[in-house]
């Protein structure tokens, strides 16, 4: 039972120098702002809406693709990317009404320079 108290004890007074160690780092509001407005742009973009919709926020990127798949990076970071699915058509092209059938979270990447 000391043991388990001395254990507890430790672990509270290391949580505390932790926890002090990340308050004395400043968080840069700004930034922080800006990727709390490009998450909720990304977050916009919704399965049943258009590739037109989609081109609003990202643009392509180089890499392989095809009509059905393609992976997106947003307007004002090459880093912050979606890979997005299309609904199969007639068309053997890239149409600006073909319709989003799945959109990944976003996440962080290094740019791909074909």
């Amino acid at each position: 039972m000391k043991a388990l108290i001395t254990f507890l004890a430790a672990t509270f007074v290391l949580g505390l120098f932790s926890m002090q160690s990340f308050a004395d780092r400043s968080v840069d509001t700004n930034l922080t702002k800006q990727i709390s407005n490009i998450l909720k742009e990304c977050g916009s973009i919704k399965p049943g809406m258009t590739r037109a919709d989609l081109l609003k926020v990202f643009t392509t990127e180089g890499g392989l693709s095809t009509q059905t798949r393609r992976r997106f990076v947003h307007c004002r970071c090459p880093y912050i990317k979606v890979d997005v699915e299309f609904a199969r058509t007639e068309s053997r092209q890239e149409q600006p009404t073909d319709t989003i059938t799945k959109i990944s979270k976003p996440f962080l990447e290094w740019s791909i320079m074909d």
